[in-house]
Parts: C-alpha cells; structure tokens; sequence
C-alpha cells in the first residue's frame, strides 16, 4: 500500500537508454498501484539528482524513483537523507552495483518500477565521506556501494563511456587489463575505528557498504548493507603469483555466495578467518576507517564515479540512514 502521501516523484537521467520506457511505465504502473500520477525531474550536468530529490521531498512526495546508474542512485539518495522518503530505484547504467546487491531487478524497467511502487522499504546503512583532493581542496560526500582510492578508480578513469553504452560492464575489462600492465600500488596508511595505523603498499585500498560486483562477483563476502560496518580491503597482490592467489580467493568467495544461506552461515567463521590470512587480501570491518595516500595523490571513485585524486579520506557510516524499495 503506498504512504499517506500517494504522490510520486520520478527523477531519471535523460541521457540513458530507456527513459522513455521510465515515464511510460511509471504512469501505468502508478495507476495500478495506487500512486497519483508521477511528478518528473531531470536530471543535468551541473547537478546530478540531490536538488530534484530535494525539491520533491520539499513537495510532499511518498516515494522518490531514482532512474539512471549508480552516481544518479547516489546523488538522489543524498537528496532525501534526513526525510525518511523511501526511494525506489530503476537501473538504467552499466553497473548499478546497488541494484545488484539488493536483487533489484536489472535490464527489466517494468519489474523494476513494480518493485519500486509495490514493495516493501528497507533501511540500508549510508556511507559518508570527507576526502582532501589533490589541490587541497576538501568535499563531503555520500556512498552505497564503495569507493576506493588505486587501481580501482585508474580502471574507471580509463574506461570509455562510449563503449559502457554499446557493451555494458565488459567496457570494463580492457580498462583493467590496461590499468593492471600500466598500474602501480600505492604507499597508504589506514585504521579503523580506534585501532593502530596499518602502513602497506595496495594496488587499491576499498571502503565498502556492500561486497557484490558486476557479473556476480563476490569482492566483500562479509559485508551486509545494513549492518552498520564498513568493510575495508587493500589488495596488495604483487606478481603473477601473487595475482593468482588473489583471484582464486575471489572465486571461492563467488562460489560460496552460490550456496544456500544456513550453509553459508555455518562456514562464515572459518571463510573469515581464511580471508584475512590472504597475504594479497586484506580484509577489514569497523564503524569508520581514515586513510592517508603517502608519496603522491592517488585516483580516486565514489560508487564507480571518477572524483579525480586523493590525498586523504575519512569514511563512516549513516547506520540504515537511507530507506530502498526493495522486492517482497
């Protein structure tokens, strides 16, 4: 049943495939349930969804549809944090990580915008992030997912938008075996929470919300989205051997997320005690983490969104600071 207010705000970004598919269906699918016709917003360059979101929850909306990848998911999200508005989300991008993690449906708008207008709302933990650019200059943020500072944000940097719209995530693949001949780790020292200083050399160091990548992927298989943890991997893999070793870990994770849930309970213990063992993968959990790039700044992306480089960054999390519709 929709909220009291049974207006709907739908926020998406114009230039995807598929938006007129968003507004058609998003009319239909409101009658059917119980939704007043959509008020639509588009998105623009200058500003990515978090004043549209604003707007519409300043409006009295019951439900904010976000339509677009992960950095429109993102900026609508960081509109409506501290309104209580649920948000529903349409994946429209080549990654929607989001999506993936809370089974939203992908690659089907009508299934997506039924989820979103007749589904039931969980709260989800919000990242929030403060990071010193290269310039000195320092920004706020918010995240869903992850962000990262290394090898990860280089393959996004290097990944062609072009080619994202005509083949999807498998853009991805060229711009990692680039960034993998091309790259280098880093010099970082982190902590967590209350915790001494970990000084490594990373091809990337990860903050994540959730552990779920493109394909499937297992990268975080302890981290639960509502939590209230972040969960934190430097992978420091050095050499073919050392590539290898991490690979395989990253497999096994996959393989394990494919059993049933009592199983993979029952061996969670064990499985975590291996991962942080993992000499090319280190694997970390606490309420809040800061790190600070040594040498010279690195690249830097927040939920797959290239956000230039990074000297520092404190990261902490919104425990269910954000509520998503998500399926029965």
């Amino acid at each position: 049943m929709p909220p009291a207010s049974s207006r709907v705000a739908v926020i998406y970004n114009p230039i995807k495939a598929g938006v007129d598919g968003v507004r058609r269906r998003t009319a239909e699918r409101a009658a059917l349930h119980g939704w007043t016709d959509p008020v639509f917003y588009e998105t623009t360059e200058e500003d990515p969804g978090m004043g549209q979101a604003e707007e519409a929850a300043a409006s009295g909306v019951g439900l904010v549809l976000a339509c677009g990848g992960d950095g429109t998911v993102r900026s609508v999200a960081q509109g409506l944090v501290g309104t209580g508005i649920p948000m529903g989300v349409v994946p429209l991008g080549t990654g929607n990580l989001l999506a993936r993690n809370l089974d939203i449906p992908l690659d089907d708008v009508d299934r997506a915008v039924r989820v979103a207008m007749s589904g039931r709302s969980r709260g989800v933990d919000l990242g929030l992030v403060r990071y010193t650019d290269g310039e000195g200059h320092t920004h706020d943020d918010v995240f869903l997912v992850m962000l990262g500072a290394g090898m990860d944000a280089d393959m996004i940097a290097g990944t062609h938008d072009g080619l994202k719209a005509r083949v999807g995530w498998l853009a991805y693949v060229g711009a990692f075996a680039n960034t993998l001949l091309r790259g280098h780790r880093i010099r970082v020292e982190y902590s967590l929470d209350d915790g001494p200083e970990i000084h490594t050399r990373a091809r990337t160091l990860l903050v994540a919300n959730c552990g779920m990548l493109q394909a499937g992927m297992i990268l975080l298989p302890d981290a639960v989205i509502d939590d209230g943890l972040l969960d934190v991997l430097a992978l420091r893999a050095k050499g073919a051997l050392g590539w290898v070793q991490a690979g395989a870990v990253l497999v096994h994770h996959t393989f394990q997320h494919q059993l049933t849930p009592a199983l993979r309970r029952g061996s969670s213990h064990v499985e975590g005690k291996e991962r942080h063992q993992t000499r090319p993968l280190d694997f970390r959990q606490g309420e809040a983490v800061s790190a600070r790039i040594l040498e010279k700044p690195a690249s830097f992306q927040i939920d797959g969104e290239e956000c230039g480089t990074v000297t520092e960054f404190s990261a902490w999390i919104k425990r269910r600071g954000l509520t998503v519709r998500v399926a029965h």
